[in-house]
């Protein structure tokens, strides 16, 4: 299969993931995602425009792919070098890098990673798949996955058949952070939709705010979202700690930048 049909056929599945969870999200909708005019999008999936391996590196950037799937695919625009790299035993050492990569990639863009992290640290914490699958309502297949991911990485170690917390800082390659924070903030939208119907009000709190800014102050304003973030963690954390909670504090403009002669 050539690498034209598997962009596309990439693009094709990913567009279809979305519209299970979103039934009325458009193909202009998507195509405004992928940073293309719908025209453009639509002669690609018809097979009626090339895809240059540029313009499919900012495609497949727009999905936040994981990087080894996405290098995987972008590597069928230049076959030479795929078959170069497989013959190669140097090679394997970039293999493996790309494996720690994507480790790091999915570590910081899934939400049941420092789920599962913070999870250990509560009172009561038991090494059970199930019961942790159970506690954070999610599929035994995913919690073993995360937590062999976490002992590649050595966040988490075993102890006589008990998981142990390893707290190392969490360092990546520079070519990950932006697209894995990214798919991040993505996920905590759709929690956040979640916890909004399904959490008893007593359980949670959301607020909001619209406020005419000086942009000016956006560092100093960061700056102090930060500072709230710590004093809140020492409040929540001090005592027996014994759920796992997600906070998400947004703040975006909602008008547009426009130059002194607009």
């Amino acid at each position: 299969m050539n690498e034209q049909i598997l962009i596309q056929n990439k693009i094709r599945s990913h567009l279809e993931l979305i519209k299970k969870k979103s039934p009325s999200f458009s193909l202009r909708a998507y195509a405004k995602k992928l940073n293309l005019a719908p025209s453009a999008l639509s002669e690609i999936l018809n097979g009626k425009r090339k895809i240059s391996k540029k313009l499919a590196a900012r495609i497949l950037d727009k999905m936040n792919l994981d990087p080894k799937e996405a290098t995987g695919l972008l590597s069928h625009f230049d076959q030479k070098m795929l078959e170069t790299v497989r013959a190669n035993p140097r090679a394997q050492k970039s293999i493996d890098f790309l494996q720690l990569s994507s480790d790091q990639f999915n570590l910081i863009s899934e939400w049941q990673h420092f789920a599962l992290l913070s999870l250990m640290e509560t009172k009561g914490f038991k090494s059970d798949v199930a019961w942790i699958a159970k506690k954070l309502a999610m599929p035994q297949p995913t919690v073993n996955q995360a937590i062999e991911r976490l002992l590649r990485l050595g966040f988490i170690f075993k102890k006589n058949k008990k998981l142990i917390t390893n707290k190392k800082a969490l360092i990546t390659s520079d070519n990950i952070p932006n697209q894995a924070v990214r798919k991040s903030h993505y996920v905590d939208l759709q929690l956040a939709e979640k916890a909004l119907d399904s959490c008893p009000v007593d359980e949670r709190d959301f607020t909001a705010i619209t406020v005419a800014a000086n942009s000016k102050n956006l560092d100093k304003a960061k700056k102090m979202i930060r500072e709230f973030q710590d004093e809140l963690t020492l409040c929540l954390e001090e005592g027996d700690k014994n759920e796992v909670y997600k906070f998400t504090f947004y703040l975006y403009p909602l008008t547009s930048r426009m130059t002194d002669e607009e």
